[in-house]
């Protein structure tokens, strides 16, 4: 192996290290119950604060995306090692009343802090792949995403075996674990430079239909009579970004399904645990005599290790959806020319199939489990699949800054969705609410929403069919 290929497994290793620990914002239903009761906040503010650490992983891509660009991924990772830590860290010490002010505006600064950390760290991890593999791009992007998406369900499985109702260590052990793991990474991210003189298969899908071209890589004067013919071989990597994004029709049904599809798929994720509190009081083995703000032990710890399990659950079905769509969307390219779009399709498909069976079919904890797993795998389907797409689209020169943009727009998505969840859980707890009638409302309207995004989804891809017909 040559110091080339050392260089370039090192780099590659040092991202899935990252990534590992970039996902913790997927771990807010595990203890958002224990902090709405500590610090005496509503179900809007809890929302609130949730969505703050989605508006610091997604609004903060675009930025991050062009530092990683211009300036590599190496020093962002490394500023931001310490910028996760100082995140959980302060919300660690609210939470144990060692900040005098315990704000939820405060709380959620900390965790958008700590969000920002993680949009750092992810996407340095992608842009330095996107600029070292070329090839395969589907399994290549898949990894990293797969262990961004596993790393909720690591921390619940520590949480639950180590910590238990232990809060404020379990948010300790988060900042100190997350920012080390981040500053070790950070020093072996690298973008390695192509050999010269040497040529590169790249896999490329243009619009929605795949093919392979060849480059060739030249330093120095070369002869050109002798590369002429080659040249009128190569096709030239599309290269779209920047303001032309803004007005490219394929980019701006893409950031409209993200918004709906995605938006939804967090709503979900930072209230399973709200979802499963009302579902267990109302359950025939938990009869309503035993109230939600009551002081029962044995249901607190059984409540949390619940949450505990669905986060879990959530976090092991992101990482199969993630790496799982990658090797067989680049299998179903490269062998039967199938566009990506479709498992972007298919990614929303599961997510309104969760809607539907949690309206229709969930009247029981014991049901719940099933839209969890397929929020997770839908969830991870479509983060694995949209830079996937956004690369081969619009290009790699410009990855970060596309893909910042795009992926930003679920912030907005999940910010809507979660003030719809708790503004109307707010108004039903006034009434002693348990059971599915403290939520099914609002899935209805993200269920709607689901098969609008698809919907158009599918147009679009009917329309590059016809184009490259």
């Amino acid at each position: 192996m040559n110091l080339r290929s050392i260089k370039l497994t090192s780099s590659f290793l040092a991202a899935l290290f990252i990534s590992s620990v970039c996902g913790t914002q997927y771990l807010f239903s595990a203890y958002s119950t224990s902090l709405a009761e500590r610090l005496d906040f509503s179900s809007v503010e809890v929302n609130t604060i949730g969505s703050a650490a989605n508006y610091g992983v997604y609004l903060c891509k675009p930025l991050f995306g062009y530092i990683a660009d211009n300036y590599g991924g190496r020093r962002t990772t490394f500023i931001a090692s310490f910028g996760i830590f100082l995140g959980y860290f302060c919300l660690a010490m609210t939470y144990n009343g060692n900040f005098s002010d315990s704000s939820f505006l405060l709380c959620a600064l900390y965790v958008f802090i700590a969000g920002m950390a993680s949009s750092a760290g992810l996407v340095s991890s992608l842009v330095t792949i996107a600029k070292n593999i070329k090839s395969f791009r589907g399994i290549a992007f898949g990894a990293p995403i797969a262990l961004f998406g596993l790393s909720a369900a690591i921390y619940s499985e520590i949480n639950t075996l180590w910590f238990k109702k232990d809060t404020y260590h379990f948010l300790l052990f988060i900042a100190i674990s997350s920012g080390v793991c981040m500053f070790i990474g950070s020093w072996f991210l690298v973008v390695v430079p192509p050999p010269n003189n040497q040529d590169e298969i790249v896999v490329e899908e243009e619009g929605c239909s795949s093919h392979v071209t060849s480059k060739v890589n030249t330093v120095g004067k070369s002869d050109k009579s002798e590369n002429t013919p080659l040249l009128n071989k190569v096709k030239e990597e599309v290269d779209i970004g920047g303001w032309d994004l803004f007005y490219n029709h394929d980019a701006k049904v893409l950031a409209m399904s993200m918004f709906f599809i995605a938006g939804t798929g967090l709503m979900y994720i930072n209230n399973v645990g709200s979802i499963i509190k009302s579902l267990y009081f109302a359950s025939s083995t938990h009869p309503h005599t035993t109230l939600p703000n009551s002081e029962d032990n044995s249901s607190s710890s059984h409540i949390q290790e619940l949450q505990n399990m669905h986060v879990f659950f959530l976090s092991v079905f992101s990482c199969l959806g993630r790496l799982s769509v990658g090797v067989i969307s680049d299998l179903a390219g490269l062998l039967f020319n199938l566009p990506r779009l479709w498992f972007f399709i298919i990614s929303g498909f599961w997510l309104f199939l969760a809607q539907l069976l949690i309206l229709f079919y969930v009247n029981d904890l014991d049901k719940l489990l099933i839209v969890t797993i397929l929020v997770g795998f839908g969830f991870g389907n479509l983060y694995a699949i949209g830079p996937t797409i956004v690369s081969e689209w619009f290009g790699t020169k410009r990855f970060g800054l596309n893909w910042g943009m795009i992926a930003c727009i679920p912030a907005f998505g999940g910010q809507l969705f979660n003030l719809l969840f708790g503004f109307n859980n707010d108004q039903h707890q006034h009434h002693h609410c348990l059971g599915q009638n403290c939520y099914d409302s609002v899935f209805y309207i993200s269920a709607f929403a689901c098969l609008f995004s698809i919907c158009i989804s599918l147009r679009l891809l009917y329309t590059k069919k016809i184009e490259n017909n």
